[in-house]
């Protein structure tokens, strides 16, 4: 027996002993949440669902050799130890998913010898690769990471890799030489086969020597990347770099160095700030640069040697000078592009015998210096395609000389076909003039008629070629490329504004909105604490009574009706309910009384029998609130109804007969009664009215008297 083989003896036994003694199981079938089943005769899956706070560690032979596909979801936390899939000669498929933690530590996947690997990672919060993670694979390795939080990948992470895909992760971290593979063996007959997507990926730094080892593929798609180093892209081959719809901040010097081959670089529909000195300095096939947004072009930044050039769609605010230089070119298309600022010498292009076509077609150039198309004399006029070109420059008579100074030359085959094919901006006389609603019209045209012999302007509709210039680009703005000073201020002026007119508008309404409430329902509500004293901290307090809420009087005034309110009266829970109803009460039957009487008095005699009554209820009243109220109605009550049978009683007032010395009875009654209320010093010192105590007129005369 070998060393190896007694390594491996003694490997399983201190397993099979110690595990069992520590409570573990001998694989991880027999852990909680893990079974395992049986597919095709030998070969076993592996399905595991553990609990939200449950962490599980991967060790070597804790999984059977004869395991096919392993299916692990949630968990704490996962850590492939090292040897975890150690001679596994089936393994296909690796998928972890809903965990918030996965660690993949160094040698995690070594000895792996199924002939292709797949390794899918969905819906978790942190992800690490640590360095070496799969040294000595030797399967093809696919790894798809879906919808995480962090991802960081160590350096050399990767010994061998078919293809990545990073998709919606949210910050993604990259080493030096996270994609040198070591074992990745020679390179097919096709070049490179292994592929690298980016999709919906937050990227801060792409460092030096990221992608160290040959690639077919470099993908970012929907994404954003801070900062691209210096030497970031150093692979001797990558079939294709491709940018869509993607940002970059800033793209440094030598990114791109000189020793790599780049067939296909394309940055398409992106947003690119600033491509600085010696950005690009590989070998392209194809560069083609479309529909895209770049603030800046430094001096240098481009110089390569491309076989075919494809800028187009473009608005770029500063061109700089010698910014663009191609050599070994073929075929150079410029067109359709909108520049702010194109300086001296911004595109150079040394002519070499293999040109075949130089367009410059299309283009809105707003501000220029003097050689900005230097490249134009050195051109064949049969390779050379130049037409449709604005320039803001104001037409006048003398533009040929203009030409001569943005060429750079004095050829008067060049001169003519520039001048043929720009367009240049009248001003607003002769805008009206020509009835231009544009004011853009062909340079050619304008010296025909305007710069004839007789330097005469004639005044017709033009009928010559216009442009539409598009004017409403970022780019066309004189202030800095960064403008977030400028933003923030709008911001925040635009937020105080509307902060301040809702303050307003609150305001208003919640005044008209008092008022309307005050019109439908609100009262001023006077508190009476468990003293039977009046409470001036909560008087003046409005309050709304819903329609629920008010108080259900009675139709009839008993005498059971009145002790259920003394009751509630002795109650601190109901003895606000109940000084309402006895308010209420008195306002209904005793202060009315007068007005509801059937067998009324004649009118003078009932104005004075009122003013005895009110005189002595309202003082009681003042003088001990709701109590002093519902004895004066008990004993009215007790007065006007003692000798009325019960079933016959009214509600306070019933039939009255009037008798014969009424008038005599009235007025002695309200004699006596001033009498005793002026030997009440309550009422006195209470504050009675003046009208209340005031003495009585004399008795009415009388017929019957007389």
């Amino acid at each position: 027996m070998g060393v190896r083989s007694w390594r491996s003896f003694f490997v399983l036994l201190w397993v099979y002993f110690f595990g069992i003694k520590l409570g573990r199981g001998d694989t991880i079938c027999d852990l909680k949440g893990c079974n395992c089943t049986v597919k095709v005769a030998k070969w076993k899956s592996v399905n595991c669902s553990l609990s939200g706070v449950q962490e599980l560690r991967l060790d070597l032979y804790r999984i059977p050799l004869e395991t096919v596909d392993v299916f692990i979801t949630g968990g704490e936390k996962i850590a492939l130890g090292p040897k975890s899939f150690d001679q596994m000669p089936g393994l296909a498929l690796l998928h972890i998913e809903g965990t918030r933690s996965v660690v993949m530590e160094k040698q995690s996947f070594r000895n792996v010898t199924t002939p292709s690997l797949i390794i899918q990672i969905q819906n978790c919060d942190q992800l690490s690769i640590k360095t070496g993670a799969f040294d000595g694979v030797q399967s093809s390795i696919e790894v798809e990471i879906v919808r995480c939080g962090s991802v960081n990948v160590e350096k050399t992470a990767f010994g061998k890799l078919k293809s990545a895909l990073f998709r919606d992760v949210e910050e993604l971290v990259l080493a030096t030489e996270t994609f040198e593979f070591k074992n990745q063996g020679s390179i097919g007959r096709h070049g490179p086969v292994t592929t690298i997507f980016f999709d919906h990926v937050t990227i801060t730094t792409i460092p030096p020597r990221t992608f160290f080892s040959s690639l077919a593929d470099v993908t970012f798609r929907n994404s954003h990347i801070t900062e691209i180093k210096s030497e970031a892209f150093s692979a001797n081959q990558i079939s294709s770099i491709t940018f869509t719809n993607s940002s970059i901040d800033y793209i440094d010097s030598n990114s791109f160095i000189s020793r790599t081959l780049i067939y296909n670089f394309k940055l398409q529909k992106c947003t690119i700030k600033q491509i600085r000195e010696g950005a690009v300095m590989s070998a392209i096939t194809n560069l083609t640069v479309q529909h895209s947004n770049i603030t800046e072009i430094q001096s240098g930044a481009i110089n390569s040697t491309v076989a075919k050039v494809d800028i187009s769609d473009n608005a770029i605010r500063n061109l700089q000078s010698s910014s663009v230089t191609f050599n070994n070119w073929n075929k150079i298309s410029f067109d359709h592009n909108i520049v702010f600022n194109l300086h001296a010498h911004s595109i150079q292009a040394p002519v070499n015998p293999d040109v075949v076509e130089f367009s410059f077609s299309g283009n809105e150039i707003f501000k220029f210096s003097q050689s900005a198309l230097s490249f134009v004399p050195d051109l064949d006029d049969h390779v050379f395609v130049f037409k449709d070109n604005f320039f803001e420059q104001t037409c006048h008579c003398t533009l040929d000389e203009w030409i001569v100074e943005l060429i750079n030359a004095n050829i008067t085959t060049k001169i003519n076909k520039i001048a043929n094919n720009t367009f240049c901006r009248v001003t607003d006389f002769l805008s009206q003039c020509f009835e231009l609603k544009v004011g853009v019209i062909n340079v050619k045209n304008f010296t025909q008629l305007v710069c004839n012999s007789n330097f005469t302007v004639v005044c017709e509709p033009y009928k010559g070629e216009t442009k539409i210039v598009n004017t409403t680009i970022a780019i066309f703005t004189d202030q800095d490329s960064d403008s977030s000073s400028h933003w923030l201020t709008v911001i925040i002026t635009t937020t105080s504004i509307l902060i301040l007119l809702v303050i307003i508008t609150s305001t208003v309404m919640l005044i008209r909105g008092s008022r309307w409430l005050k019109r439908k329902g609100y009262f001023r509500k006077i508190q009476y604490n468990q003293n039977n004293e009046h409470s001036n901290d909560e008087e003046n307090t409005i309050e709304t009574v819903d329609e629920g809420d008010k108080l259900d009087i009675s139709e009839d005034l008993t005498m059971e009706l009145l002790q259920d309110l003394s009751k509630k009266l002795d109650d601190p829970l109901t003895h606000q309910e109940a000084s309402e109803m006895i308010e209420q009460l008195y306002q209904k039957y005793i202060h009315n009384m007068g007005s509801e009487n059937n067998n009324q008095q004649e009118d003078e005699a009932h104005l004075y029998e009122e003013l005895g009554n009110l005189q002595i209820a309202d003082a009681n009243k003042q003088q001990s609130g709701p109590r002093s109220i519902l004895r004066l109605m008990e004993e009215k009550f007790n007065t006007h109804f003692e000798d009325i049978d019960a079933d016959d009683r009214p509600a306070l007032v019933g039939e009255y007969s009037e008798p014969s010395d009424a008038a005599v009875h009235l007025y002695s009654e309200l004699r006596q009664n001033k009498d005793e209320s002026e030997n009440k010093d309550s009422l006195k010192s209470r504050g009675s009215s003046n009208m209340a105590f005031r003495p009585l007129p004399d008795k009415p005369g009388s017929s019957k008297m007389l």
